[in-house]
């Protein structure tokens, strides 16, 4: 799936960018991310961490290009909900016509229940050892990063 199918997506960090627990990127996601940048897609993070933490991690990874905005927990920003539109805010998307053609792509059923809340498409993912039916309520589940 290296061409996307939305104009503009979401993606939470621990567990879906990077392997849970860990600095290391989830295997495929660099390539993903790279082919998304390249056809023009938005892409942004909406993080529980705190934005600083989660801005370090992105620029330690050299990804910083390919995310138009970080958006993590901090003063007056709390909970995936706030991040997610956080994270669209900074892409110059404002809720509810900019989740037009946008999705949110997560580990934990937090992430999908934001994303259904805010008319996003929910992508669930389960590479982080989440089982599918704990992300009940996704658009799509995904097992692995779409190559």
């Amino acid at each position: 799936m290296r061409t996307c199918p939305w104009s503009c997506v979401v993606w939470d960090l621990d567990g879906t960018l990077l392997e849970r627990g860990s600095p290391t990127p989830v295997a495929g996601v660099e390539a993903l991310l790279a082919a998304w940048s390249d056809a023009g897609v938005e892409v942004a993070v909406a993080t529980s961490a705190t934005t600083a933490l989660a801005r370090r991690v992105v620029d330690g990874l050299g990804w910083s290009a390919w995310f138009g905005h970080v958006a993590g927990t901090g003063p007056g920003v709390a909970g995936k909900d706030e991040v997610l539109v956080e994270a669209l805010l900074g892409l110059g998307r404002v809720l509810p016509d900019g989740a037009v053609g946008a999705a949110m792509i997560g580990d934990a059923p937090t992430d999908v229940a934001a994303a259904r809340r805010h008319g996003l498409t929910a992508v669930g993912v389960t590479w982080s050892g989440t089982p599918a039916d704990v992300l009940g309520g996704a658009d799509l589940i995904w097992s692995r990063v779409p190559s």
